[in-house]
């Protein structure tokens, strides 16, 4: 090692104070190398503390959808440990799908070395997400993308509340004028039917034919009644303190000849200590009666209603929860439950309309109404009303709408 040797002569060369100022010089210079690295450290630390601090999915992602970083929060979301989760394909670990989400941002951010955003939804999460995609300069490391994800499920379920309530509102207006106009020509033709059928005893195809407009006028009634109780408001004055247990009990028997028909079981679990909602019971009762009744028919070849009433939001709202073992809905279906006129059972069994006065009425009492269901699994109708507070005469209650 010539070199080395040649050193050692030039060191062995100098004096004694030239040797410690080089000893000073190359300490200070360990000395700033070392601050440098604690600084670096330091600046990791704090960068992948941040990281993980954003309580929103986050990933550094490759542009062949390859994770190369990812925080707690996106680690969480995909149900895994971040080891699990880096160097596996984006859409596979998030999304829960075997190739690219549909309009991704990814590939167009890269191209255009710009911000992207479109709305995606996680499989795996069960949530709806705003992802953006931001380019990232990385050198060497190839083209990469910062993508960041903003949950919107919340925000898409009171925007498709809000439409439902704008629309209901809208029908709600429209169906009491129209069932009103409907209503006495149909009276008539149901009159003139019946005397006609009295006239016409001695022809059996003429009164065959009168029995089936009989039916279909009659049918068209129930259809106009129905109308005329989904355009209804209650008023406050038909309202009263309910308790819910009770209202649940007595409406149980007007569903026993049902439940034995389809060989369903009923089990009711009835929280003590629910407070009473200021409601008008006969109008509730109509809400129980179609949920109770739907539930049955969800389960032709027998099954098992659970009912559950119970408190929420510290005392402050009443939930009921109706729950059947049927075999579910798909969620194109459950997304239109409420709907008028929506209905998934045979011609004539039903007008789509017990839902939609359900809805209505819940909305009238300050509450709401949501449905759950996964084909497979049955489902969970929820009725959440405003408990009664002390206010005015004791009669007011917050507003809990869902």
């Amino acid at each position: 090692m010539p070199d080395s040797h040649e050193n050692l002569q030039d060191l062995g060369s100098l004096g004694r104070d030239e040797l410690l100022k080089k000893a000073r010089a190359m300490a200070e210079r360990v000395r700033k190398l070392e601050e440098l690295v604690e600084i670096i450290s330091r600046g990791k630390y704090m960068w992948e503390s941040t990281f993980d601090a954003i309580t929103s999915p986050v990933q550094i992602v490759s542009e062949d959808f390859e994770i190369v970083r990812a925080n707690l929060s996106l680690a969480a979301a995909c149900k895994n440990d971040i080891a699990a989760v880096i160097g596996r394909k984006c859409y596979e670990a998030f999304a829960g799908r075997e190739g690219p989400c549909e309009g991704c941002p990814l590939a167009e951010s890269l191209a255009a070395d710009s911000l992207r955003a479109s709305r995606l939804g996680c499989e795996i999460a069960r949530r709806e997400y705003e992802a953006s995609a931001y380019p990232l300069s990385v050198g060497d490391a190839g083209r990469q993308a910062v993508m960041y994800y903003r949950d919107v499920t919340e925000e898409m379920r009171l925007q498709r509340e809000m439409i439902q309530q704008e629309k209901m509102a809208a029908i709600g207006m429209l169906a009491g004028g129209v069932a009103h106009e409907i209503n006495n020509p149909l009276g008539g033709i149901l009159a003139f039917t019946q005397l006609m059928k009295k006239d016409a005893k001695d022809d059996e195809r003429l009164l065959a034919d009168l029995v089936e407009v009989e039916q279909a006028a009659i049918r068209c009634k129930k259809i106009v009644s129905d109308l005329l109780d989904f355009s209804r408001v209650s008023r406050d004055h038909e309202r009263k303190a309910v308790d819910v247990n009770v209202l649940l009990e007595n409406v149980f028997p007007f569903i026993q000849r049902e439940m034995r028909s389809l060989n369903v079981e009923m089990e009711f679990r009835g929280h003590s200590g629910v407070p009473k909602v200021l409601a008008s019971p006969d109008r509730l009762q109509q809400v129980f009666i179609n949920l109770l009744t739907n539930a049955c028919h969800a389960m032709p070849k027998g099954g098992t209603v659970e009912v559950t009433t119970g408190v929420e939001d510290d005392g402050r709202t009443v939930a009921v929860r109706v729950r059947d073992t049927g075999s579910g809905m798909p969620e194109e279906i459950s997304d239109r439950i409420f709907d008028p006129f929506f209905t998934t059972k045979e011609p004539g069994k039903g007008t789509g309309l017990g839902l939609s006065i359900s809805y209505r009425i819940v909305r009238d009492h300050g509450g709401g109404i949501s449905c759950e269901s996964e084909e497979g699994k049955g489902t969970v109708f929820t009725v959440r009303l405003p408990a009664q507070t002390e206010g005015k005469g004791g009669r007011h209650g917050k507003d809990t709408r869902s």
